[in-house]
């Protein structure tokens, strides 16, 4: 049996969990990642992306998943329980973003709300316009890219020191439910009939679209903190996410991967990720403890209690 077939066959259950982080500014140094503002800039633009961005997710799989004469398009119990824990997770996700985006705003960021209203006005324009299936397939691309970011971060020492204590758990534990959650898309898509040349076509389109906006969000975010004008600043970070460690270099590979006829997210085992860290952050000693309020199945039913 391959791995594929063995996810399909005994899916994991994705736990709507409910948490409540407090972001003090006077508690996140400005420079929040590897102590350097230019690279924290660029973070800080993709969680200005990510409120908006995660209600596209949520309304692009709901669209088949919901109840339509009585009977929703999706069949598989399962992966309707999937669906409901994707779609709690990234309502989390958002709201927790939301919270701090808001903190960026003390320190500074004056422009994030206008950035923020552009990334809506334009998802809203792809809502309008854009088929249902195509919305599915947007949403299947950029899954992908959250899940093998999710991965490098959860399996990369130097990626999760760079990051300041104090939002550390923040972007763990954002990564740890993309990696659980990250074939809930993908097998709605293959539910509803989605087909391979719209998969691929929605992918190079989207990977288009989506890194001209988050490096225009990061330039405007770079001129409106007086960083826009030093080159050695962004060949240093060029050379950061390209050459040396190369973030950015050690994922095209696992992008490329996506273009496959037979590519599943499964098909990337992260389970002993998703083990070390639910235990790092939710086990008896869990670092996320005393901000849980609580974990719920697809049921509703309480299976982890509040702080």
């Amino acid at each position: 049996m391959s791995r594929r077939d063995a996810v399909s066959t005994e899916k994991r259950e994705i736990l709507r969990r409910r948490l409540d982080f407090e972001f003090e500014a006077d508690a996140v140094p400005r420079a929040w990642y590897a102590g350097d503002l230019h690279l924290t800039l660029f973070w800080d633009g993709l969680s200005l992306l990510f409120p908006k961005g995660e209600q596209f997710f949520v309304n692009s799989v709901k669209h088949y998943s919901k109840p339509k004469r009585g009977q929703s398009r999706i069949t598989d119990r399962e992966l309707l329980d999937q669906i409901a824990g994707f779609i709690g997770q990234e309502s989390m996700h958002g709201k927790e973003h939301r919270a701090f985006n808001e903190m960026l705003l003390e320190h500074g960021l004056d422009n994030a709300p206008t950035l923020e209203a552009e990334v809506a006005a334009l998802l809203n324009r792809a809502q309008r316009k854009l088929p249902p299936i195509v919305q599915l397939a947007v949403t299947c691309a950029l899954e992908h890219f959250t899940a093998i970011l999710a991965e490098q971060l959860l399996d990369t020492d130097r990626h999760r020191a760079a990051i300041h204590e104090s939002v550390r758990d923040l972007w763990v534990w954002h990564a740890l439910e993309e990696s659980e959650h990250k074939s809930v898309a993908f097998d709605t898509f293959r539910a509803v009939g989605g087909s391979y040349p719209i998969r691929v076509g929605t992918m190079l389109i989207t990977s288009l679209v989506f890194v001209v906006v988050a490096s225009e969000v990061h330039i405007r975010l770079s001129y409106h903190a007086g960083e826009v004008l030093k080159p050695r600043r962004w060949l240093s970070n060029l050379n950061f996410f390209w050459g040396k460690p190369g973030l950015f270099r050690k994922l095209l590979l696992p992008y490329l991967d996506y273009f496959r006829p037979g590519f599943h997210p499964s098909d990337r085992d992260t389970d002993h990720l998703l083990e070390q860290w639910e235990e790092k952050l939710f086990g008896q000693q869990g670092t996320l403890l005393g901000v849980l309020k609580g974990a719920y199945d697809a049921e509703g039913r309480q299976v982890a209690p509040a702080a």
